[in-house]
């Protein structure tokens, strides 16, 4: 028995079947794609985040970010996302992080054509020096999108650690301290796990209010100070009592004080940072 095929239907039955082979591989294609994925990465340069090796102590009050951008034209808008990849379960006062097209100030780059961003993201930013939430322990990613003057549009996506470091910190007396005091009391515990410590190292952080000096009044200017090795050479989880000595004649007003912890045989220390104030 002979089958009684019409062209027409032949034709109609390779045109389907085209089209059926061009859905399959269009499928495949959008399987490839990876809307997250890296735009001009190449034009992001000395990132970081928390630090050089994205480490962020979850005692922080905010998430320290710092690079350098490169392009084609002057930067109109800088967004970040932050999204929780791998965290433990939050517990009392946490949360799994997450940020969604948060703005950098255009203060920080506006008409520039190759900017040095330098930004703090609060993490409660409700409470800013005093957070009642902090992100949960564990790994995020921190997408940093830049928009040009003519819409061209970049991003990196980035991993960085929220890590569980210092603990029982006490600065000053709940963060303050008297006006003519000429010590500032520290106290904190640190968890090295079976590292030891090579390094501490203290950053106080004050606008000038002295003429002559290196930077002009009115300047955020510092004072860097490495602690005796005896507080913490050779001993594992160290519990650091130190009191940093300093200018009687600091004004009243807000300051800061950078604590960095550096590991043996780590390349980068681990930055806290921690806000006091000078009171009557």
């Amino acid at each position: 028995m002979k089958l009684n095929i019409k062209k027409s239907n032949l034709k109609l039955f390779a045109v389907l079947a085209f089209l059926g082979l061009s859905l399959v591989s269009c499928s495949n294609d959008d399987d490839n794609l990876d809307i997250n994925a890296d735009t001009n990465p190449d034009r992001f340069k000395k990132i970081e985040i928390g630090n050089a090796s994205f480490t962020v102590p979850q005692l922080n009050i905010d998430l320290h970010t710092e690079f350098d951008y490169t392009g084609k034209k002057k930067v109109k808008k800088i967004y970040y996302d932050i999204t929780p990849v791998n965290t433990n379960t939050p517990g009392t006062g946490e949360i799994k992080w997450q940020v969604s097209n948060h703005l950098i100030p255009e203060e920080y780059y506006t008409g520039q054509l190759n900017p040095h961003i330098h930004y703090h993201i609060y993490f409660d930013p409700k409470n800013k020096n005093f957070p009642k939430i902090r992100p949960a322990t564990g790994t995020y990613n921190l997408k940093i999108k830049v928009i040009e003057d003519d819409n061209t549009e970049s991003s990196i996506t980035k991993e960085f650690k929220i890590v569980k470091k210092f603990s029982e910190i006490e600065i000053g007396d709940d963060n303050k301290i008297k006006k003519g005091s000429d010590e500032l009391h520290t106290e904190f515990h640190y968890d090295t796990k079976n590292n030891t410590i090579s390094e501490i190292k203290y950053e106080l952080w004050f606008k000038e209010w002295r003429n002559g000096q290196q930077k002009p009044i009115g300047k955020w200017d510092n004072i860097k100070v490495v602690l005796p090795a005896k507080l913490y050479e050779n001993i594992k989880n160290p519990h650091i009592h130190y009191h940093l000595p300093i200018n009687k004649d600091l004004p009243l007003g807000d300051y800061w004080l950078n604590i960095y912890v550096k590991e043996t045989n780590e390349k980068e220390a681990v930055k806290l940072s921690i806000p006091f104030s000078v009171i009557k």
